[in-house]
């Protein structure tokens, strides 16, 4: 008889529950996903003007490079190597940090009742396919702007 009470008394707090567990978590996931646009603008932002004023700085050493006898394609690539580095080094690295962290990251969200590894697993790696991606881009476009500064 206190089994089917305690029955009852969960199904009627049940919408209650649900609705409070959707505000938490709906909460939690726009505060994840602002911060982390927020913090990956200004990541991006940061490399790209300290990129475009490392080409200011070094037009002049590319002109002496191009005195010297190198081709615009040693220049390019030379350019090319360099802004690579800048960029996805901290991808990299990131993508190490995160490996390693793994389980205590997956034991925390555990602490919030998601029990997945599998689902965090595949949400981590296509969280870090747009961050390649995203950064990709703009190495794409800084790497362009920064060999028209050299070359000019």
């Amino acid at each position: 008889m206190e089994n089917n009470n305690f029955l009852s008394f969960n199904s009627n707090f049940k919408p209650e529950l649900e609705k409070e567990l959707y505000d938490l978590f709906g909460g939690l996931l726009f505060l994840g996903v602002f911060l982390g646009l927020l913090f990956m603008m200004a990541a991006i932002l940061i490399i790209y003007y300290k990129q475009i004023s490392e080409g200011y700085e070094d037009k002049e050493r590319y002109n002496i490079m191009q005195k010297v006898g190198l081709s615009k394609k040693e220049i390019k690539s030379s350019v090319n190597s360099q802004i690579l580095m800048v960029f996805f080094l901290p991808i990299i690295v990131a993508v190490i940090h995160v490996s390693f962290s793994f389980q205590l990251i997956n034991k925390m969200i555990s602490l919030l009742g998601l029990t997945n590894p599998n689902l965090f697993l595949i949400v981590t790696m296509i969280t870090v396919a747009v961050f390649i991606l995203l950064y990709s881009i703009v190495y794409i476009l800084t790497s362009k702007i920064y060999y028209n500064i050299v070359k000019n």
